[in-house]
Parts: structure tokens; C-alpha cells; sequence
């Protein structure tokens, strides 16, 4: 099973460390046991030579099984339950035909055992091994009742009672060394996954911003085309030579918006106030619109520059394409920005396009806009506080 195909890289380097390290546990366990026990392997080999085979062969179906579990694990769907800290519930893990597989030689090894004569410490070390492996798929709590039991029932057997009871406080070890390595391993996969979630979001914001700006730049520039494209046409028809200049400006103006659009992509655009400002009030005044501006780009803070290009720029744009101006009126100020135009149809509550979203979410918390229609007349204000955060 693949599964570096369904979750990321770290996760899975954590994940091959894991599974090998309980796949490791599950199989020196046996040899552990078996020096508490007394119990040399080529002692058992010349005194019971099948019984020793198959549990050598235990051990490598106990190691297998213990992988399996661990890599249907690893691949299950993220959506499963969580604990009380809000990682991802170990619970129990996926069972399959293996434990059944590596369970399967405790019967043989019994049967020798009890009516074969072999050494009773293969029995133990067997029971052992296959409560380990069980341990591993079920909750750590039955794997702890289930290596306490199986360590009375170990001392009901011939031999001495201390090295039973070492070799399950050993059982007992392993069962709480697997359990915690999943549990870390559970949340270092939280992590991973909290890692790769964030930066889709990252790629999402990202996305949504350089739409945003994009809107910004191509929407006053094609606004400034279309009414210049209408005056030259009208011109045009009445045979006037400024239609000539004016197709010039449109042509201009086609260019630095390709030129502008061409920096939005390279990431290298940042907006200028002084220069928003003229082409804003360029824009209103090519629509025949008279434009009075109060205060300059120097009576902004630095800090707040950027911003107040940005609203300029967009709401330019919005009086041009919701209302039909005759006066537009500029202010800046250190405390921020307002447009007043005439020409706007109907009364209260002003609908909120995605012009107007697109500049709230670019303000943020820094600044707070409130925007009104009355009499024909709408309002688009702008303020910063004194420290430049939100109001």
C-alpha cells in the first residue's frame, strides 16, 4: 500500500519511522522475553527443533501483521473520530486475516507444548507475541488487560514466577511503546495535515488577491476606454480633428494598462497616490464630469498611500459605471479619503456589489467605509485611525 500517494511527504517519513519501530517492537519482543526467561534459542533448537521453527516463523508473521495494520492506518480516511485533545483517534486499527495468520502457530506450539514435551517458556514467549501483536490493533486498554491476564496465566505454568513477571512487565512496555507511537504519530499527521491545509488557503488568498487587483487595474483603464471610444466616435461623426488626439490617448491608455497588468502578473505593481489620484480625476473629467479635489497625495500618511490609491481607483470606477456624474468632489486628508458624486440613482440602503466587497476585504481592519445615497447624491467615505489601525 502507497501511502505517500495520499498524504504528504513529512508525514510519511514519520509514518515509515513509526511503522518500523512498532514492526521492530512486535518482533525482538520474543528474544527480549526469552532472556528473562532464561531461554537460549540453539538450546531450544536441539531440544525441540519444530516447535523452536514455528515460532521463528510466528515472529516474522507477527512483524507482517503488525505492518499491515500500520499501513491500513496510515491510509484510512482523515474524517475518523478525535480525542479529547483534537487529534486524530488512534482507536482501534484496521484488522485483517494477518492477526489471525500470526495467532494461528500459538495452537501448534500448545500442542507440542502440553503433549509433546517441548519447553513451556516457547508457549510463553508465543502467548506473548501474540498479545503484542493483537495490542497493537486494539485500545491500549485491552492490551493491558489482555498482557495482564496472559501473565497469570503464565505463572500457572512450570517455571519460575520472577522471570514471568519480567518478561510481562515486558509485554506490558511494549503494548504502552506502540500505543504512544501512534499517538504521536497521530498528531505529527495532524500537523501535516493542518501544514498542507494552510497553505491551500495561502494559494486560495493569493488567488483572491491578484483577481482583486487585477479588477482594480483592468476596471478604470476599460471604464477610460469606453467613454474615450465614445467621444471619438462622436467626434468622428461630426468630422472634428480631436477624434485623431483622442484615439491617441485610447491607444495610450490600452498600453499602459497592458503594461500594468503585464507587472500585476510579475508581482512588481504597487499603486501610487499621486498618480492614482491624476488618472482618477482624468477619468471623471473625460466623462464631463467637474472634479474638485481637495488636498493632495502629500496630505496622506505614507503608511495609509497605498490604500487610498486603492479606493480611489475602484471607486472612480464604480461612479462611472452606477451613476452618471455631473461634479465629483475628492478629499484627502491624514484621517482619510472621501468621493462625493451627483448622478447617483435611487435612495437608501446601497447594494453592495463586488466592487465594493473587493475594497472592504482590501481594507481589512485598518480603516473602516461607510457609504450613503441621498438625493441623487452618493458618498463614499474612507477613515483611518490616528495609529492606523482598525476604528
Amino acid at each position: 500500500m502507497n501511502v505517500e500517494t495520499t498524504i504528504g511527504r513529512q508525514w510519511s517519513v514519520f509514518y515509515a519511522y513509526t511503522a518500523w519501530t512498532v514492526v521492530g517492537v512486535v518482533a525482538l519482543l520474543p528474544l527480549g522475553a526469552a532472556l528473562f526467561l532464561d531461554l537460549r534459542v540453539p538450546a531450544a533448537f536441539a531440544t525441540a527443533p519444530l516447535t523452536t521453527a514455528v515460532l521463528c516463523g510466528q515472529i516474522v508473521l507477527g512483524a507482517w501483521s503488525a505492518w499491515r495494520a500500520m499501513a491500513a492506518w496510515a491510509a484510512a480516511d482523515a474524517s475518523a473520530g478525535r480525542d479529547r485533545w483534537g487529534i486524530r483517534r488512534v482507536g482501534t486499527l484496521p484488522s485483517d486475516l494477518s492477526l489471525a495468520a500470526a495467532a494461528a502457530p500459538s495452537t501448534l506450539i500448545a500442542g507440542t507444548t502440553l503433549f509433546g514435551g517441548a519447553d513451556p517458556r516457547l508457549l510463553i514467549l508465543s502467548l506473548f507475541l501474540v498479545t503484542t501483536t493483537a495490542a497493537v490493533r486494539w485500545r491500549w486498554e485491552i492490551g493491558l488487560m489482555l498482557a495482564a491476564g496472559l501473565t497469570a496465566t503464565a505463572a500457572l505454568l512450570p517455571g519460575s514466577l520472577p522471570p514471568v513477571l519480567s518478561s510481562g512487565s515486558l509485554v506490558v512496555a511494549a503494548v504502552l511503546t506502540t500505543r504512544l507511537s501512534l499517538w504521536l504519530a497521530a498528531m505529527v499527521r495532524e500537523l501535516d495535515d493542518a501544514r498542507e491545509a494552510q497553505a491551500r488557503l495561502a494559494v486560495a488568498e493569493e488567488r483572491l488577491r491578484f483577481a482583486r487587483d487585477l479588477h482594480d487595474v483592468t476596471g478604470r483603464d476599460l471604464s477610460v476606454i469606453a467613454v474615450k471610444s465614445e467621444l471619438v466616435a462622436q467626434l468622428a461623426e461630426r468630422e472634428d480633428p480631436r477624434a485623431v488626439e483622442h484615439s491617441h490617448e485610447v491607444a495610450q491608455i490600452a498600453r499602459t494598462s497592458l503594461a500594468e497588468i503585464r507587472g500585476l502578473v510579475r508581482g512588481y505593481r504597487e499603486a501610487d497616490l499621486a498618480t492614482e489620484l491624476r488618472g482618477t480625476a482624468s477619468l471623471l473629467r473625460s466623462a464631463q464630469a467637474e472634479v474638485t479635489v481637495r488636498g493632495g497625495a502629500a496630505d496622506v500618511p505614507a503608511r495609509h498611500a497605498g490604500t487610498v490609491a486603492w479606493v480611489l481607483r475602484e471607486g472612480g470606477t464604480n461612479i462611472l459605471r452606477h451613476a452618471d456624474p455631473s461634479a465629483v468632489t475628492i478629499t484627502l486628508g491624514p484621517d482619510g479619503v472621501t468621493l462625493v458624486n451627483d448622478g447617483a440613482s435611487g435612495t437608501g440602503e446601497v447594494l453592495q456589489g463586488s466592487g465594493l466587497i473587493g475594497m472592504r476585504e482590501r481594507l481589512g481592519d485598518s480603516a473602516t467605509m461607510t457609504t450613503h445615497r441621498e438625493g441623487g447624491t452618493f458618498t463614499l467615505d474612507v477613515r483611518f485611525d490616528a495609529l492606523g489601525g482598525a476604528r
